[in-house]
């Protein structure tokens, strides 16, 4: 059975190991389970579905079923409170946790994605590699062509990073090409490691006002008002333009830059409800 280092949903994880153990032995049932930990059969179920969460006074007993020491029992138990987590903050400080007990020797896919998004020129990078012809060989030539630079050390740190990902590979003349990989978005751990990585590209937008010149560059500004039952409507147009961007990009020839396109679209005043500021 995959390592539980590898998980971040323990929940996932409760499925994949009873779905382990039963194919050893028949009678590991939801009601054998019951009898274990003193859990209704039903609500097992929906524990295993990631429909509702294991209490946290249940964890030991859990552990306890699956056999799981030491810093696996640490681990696992570390993995319930991430996925319990109430705000930010504590998904944080829960993933870096659980990356600490973990260690290096299982650096996951998921480690790897956060980096990514940790650093603007990452992205950068990868979608200058589809139009700069690059074969390792001078990693300070690779930094200059990005504003603003970078260093020669990060190009390269980047490029391995990259490498890790299956997001670049050389080809058989030895030239780094883009892949058709993706990175997802959508894991719990992200959402604040996403969040950095956009205030990042915002503050690149920042500088780009005051060092790039106004040819090479379109920032404006407007203000206007809107019943909050159209904001459906109106964040189905701005997806709609970037994807009509990314159609011109794909279909463009020739190209020689690497542009970053930021849409900020927020309230700057509200009548009625939904007034109060969120943390």
């Amino acid at each position: 059975m995959t390592a539980i280092f590898e998980y971040l949903d323990y929940r996932t994880y409760l499925r994949d190991a009873y779905e382990f153990v039963k194919k050893e032995k028949p009678f590991f049932s939801y009601r054998y389970i019951s009898g274990r930990v003193g859990i209704n059969p039903g609500y097992i179920v929906k524990v295993f579905q990631g429909k509702v969460h294991l209490g946290l006074k249940n964890v030991p007993a859990f552990a306890d079923l699956f056999g799981l020491q030491d810093k696996e029992r640490d681990f696992f138990t570390e993995l319930v409170h991430f996925g319990r987590a109430k705000n930010q903050r504590e998904i944080e400080m829960r993933f870096k946790r659980l990356g600490s007990i973990k260690g290096i020797r299982f650096r996951t896919v998921a480690d790897d994605q956060a980096e990514f998004y940790r650093q603007w020129y990452h992205m950068a990078i990868r979608s200058l590699l589809s139009i700069y012809p690059f074969d390792g060989s001078n990693y300070r030539a690779l930094a200059s062509k990005l504003t603003p630079h970078i260093t020669a050390e990060q190009a390269r740190e980047s490029l391995g990073l990259l490498e890790r990902l299956k997001l670049i590979a050389k080809d058989n003349d030895g030239i780094y090409q883009v892949t058709e990989q993706f990175i997802t978005t959508g894991e719990k751990w992200n959402a604040g490691v996403i969040r950095d990585y956009q205030k990042a590209n915002i503050e690149l937008g920042v500088r780009a006002l005051e060092q790039c010149t106004k040819d090479l560059r379109d920032i404006s500004t407007v203000t206007m008002s809107f019943s909050q039952r159209d904001l459906p409507a109106l964040r189905e147009r701005v997806a709609q333009f970037r994807q009509e961007l990314l159609r011109m990009s794909d279909d463009c020839t020739g190209e020689d830059s690497v542009m970053q396109l930021n849409i900020s679209f927020f309230p700057v005043a509200l009548l009625g409800k939904n007034t109060e500021a969120k943390e």
